[in-house]
């Protein structure tokens, strides 16, 4: 997928497909629906079609949302609508575009660059989720609520799990890897989501309102970590380390 990104180009049309697998409640839903969407991403058709994606979680925390970028509309919105229906997947919502958009306007307004992020955090978080989801999620719920609130620095955080478990990562080149932690700290629009907003989201299937981290505040301890996410069914274990 990496020769894709050298195909982004800004007038790219961006559309966003909502899929699940029914019948499998929140959370669970949602890392069950995008383990059944994810064949489709390292399919021929899917690469030669699409220049980029981005992943999130939609519906009601039980589906995939999936954003894409093609120069070629018709003809990816007929393969995902084969390849849902060949695996029992539903489409709860489409939005599509007739023309290209500006995406970046409520994110800084650079839009290759933020293009180029979206789709950069999308392969590394894929490869976490792959390698060990509970270890993914640790890493990003731990990175919320432990290093963002109390302003450390992104990379030491990530570094082990991105360089053993990543390698897209480690095929970026110098200069991609320090523009990728150049993107993972940019917040343009304080109290709006910053750009690590959207791999949270992705590898934790959501979020929490920012407002929350704006001011330097102290890191909150496992245990007020694990009641904050009992709900999304995994606990970070006693002896965890990023």
């Amino acid at each position: 997928m990496k020769t894709n990104f050298d195909r982004l180009k800004e007038n790219d049309i961006c559309e966003q497909v909502f899929i699940k697998k029914p019948n499998r409640g929140r959370f669970l839903g949602y890392y069950n629906s995008l383990d059944a969407f994810r064949p489709l991403l390292s399919m021929q058709e899917w690469e030669k079609l699409v220049t980029g994606y981005y992943i999130n979680v939609g519906g009601d925390f039980d589906a995939v949302r999936v954003s894409y970028f093609t120069n070629d509309k018709k003809n990816t919105i007929k393969l995902i609508k084969q390849f849902v229906k060949d695996n029992n997947l539903e489409i709860i919502n489409w939005s599509h575009a007739d023309q290209p958009g500006k995406i970046s306007g409520s994110y800084g307004g650079e839009e290759m660059r933020f293009r180029g992020f979206l789709s950069t955090y999308t392969q590394i978080g894929l490869e976490i989720m792959n390698a060990d989801l509970l270890n993914a999620r640790c890493l990003l719920v731990t990175f919320r609520w432990q290093v963002m609130v109390t302003k450390m620095p992104y990379k030491p955080h990530f570094k082990r799990t991105f360089e053993q478990q990543s390698p897209f990562y480690n095929s970026l080149s110098t200069e991609e890897n320090a523009q990728f932690w150049m993107d993972m700290a940019n917040w343009p629009n304080p109290p709006q989501f910053g750009w690590a907003h959207f791999l949270i989201n992705m590898v934790l299937g959501c979020d929490w309102p920012w407002e929350s981290i704006i001011r330097p505040q102290p890191a909150l301890t496992y245990i007020q970590i694990n009641e904050n996410i009992r709900e999304q069914g995994f606990q970070i274990p006693e002896d965890w380390e990023p």
